[in-house]
């Protein structure tokens, strides 16, 4: 199973920066090639709720709902993904820190996962690194936007 870890501390109060993970239809103004993103339950956004995000994996458009199963606000969340391609466990974490709030993305997935033995070859190789690149795009994009629309 491949698993990425990145970390950043941002320039903002926890309140900002958790009202900003959880603005769903915003993050592909900071999210790296995020097109769209929709909220496809009713209700207050938290644990059972549903979006889904619209991007491309090479030149093919990809639709990929994703499932909030943990929400402990001001926290923590967990997003699962259950992408034939490319399912995921996405976990944000957020600590107040002394410039402002440390925030963490963890995400355990498997890339192709009927492959067998390749994909995990595929995933230490290539992936692992890949992923970690994106992750680290996101959070200096985060760190960008919340520094243009500041609480």
């Amino acid at each position: 199973m491949g698993h990425v870890e990145v970390a950043r501390t941002l320039n903002a109060p926890v309140q900002a920066v958790w009202d900003c993970l959880n603005d769903i239809e915003h993050t592909p103004e900071w999210v790296t090639g995020l097109e769209a993103a929709e909220i496809k339950t009713s209700g207050p956004y938290g644990a059972g709720s549903v979006y889904h995000d619209h991007n491309r994996l090479g030149p093919f458009p990809q639709e990929t709902p994703w499932y909030v199963t943990v929400f402990e606000p001001m926290t923590r969340q967990v997003h699962e993904s259950r992408s034939p391609v490319l399912p995921s466990t996405m976990t944000l974490a957020l600590t107040p820190d002394a410039g402002g709030t440390h925030l963490s993305f963890t995400v355990d997935y498997r890339f192709l996962p009927r492959l067998g033995p390749v994909s995990g070859l595929f995933e230490r190789v290539v992936m692992n690194r890949m992923l970690g690149q994106v992750l680290k795009q996101n959070l200096a994009g985060l760190a960008a936007y919340l520094s243009r629309n500041p609480a």
